[in-house]
């Protein structure tokens, strides 16, 4: 396959990918007046408590923009932030009741979503597409560390 073939194929790929999750997860999101970005950052501080820069690393945000992100979500109720008491300049964030009933509500939709398609799909075909998405991430690592300059 040509270079610029295999670059437009994985380009016209990821964004009818990305439409198509948006439009998966878009209603999720706006029925509790989330962004997606906002939802991951809810899901993220679910999974673990999490200081401002940890969940901004973790989601390739920059401090400010990650730390402006959280207080809007905290002045909409979705988040809680509070100082480390040891070191005042870490903020540690961690979900309100709000946020966490946001997050499940998003869950139990997804689950109720995918589920139904999931089942008719094979668990072959499933570990084929995850397993597919995986090379194409480990070829884009490879391209990324090549040693070619521009």
């Amino acid at each position: 396959m040509e270079v610029m073939d295999f670059n437009n194929t994985i380009w016209n790929l990821l964004r009818d990918i990305s439409v198509n999750m948006d439009s998966i997860f878009r209603p999720m999101y706006d029925k509790h007046g989330l962004t997606a970005m906002q939802a991951r950052i809810l899901t993220d501080v679910r999974e673990q408590e999490q200081t401002i820069g940890n969940l901004g690393k973790n989601l390739c945000v920059a401090g400010a923009n990650i730390s402006a992100m959280c207080r809007k979500l905290e002045k909409e109720g979705f988040l809680n932030r509070v100082r480390d008491k040891m070191d005042e300049r870490v903020v540690k964030v961690h979900l309100s009741e709000k946020g966490e009933s946001a997050i499940l509500d998003i869950e139990a939709l997804l689950t109720r979503k995918f589920d139904a398609c999931l089942k008719t799909e094979s668990t072959e075909n499933i570990n084929d597409i995850i397993e597919g998405l995986q090379k194409l991430n480990v070829l884009l690592q490879k391209i990324n560390n090549s040693d070619m300059s521009l």
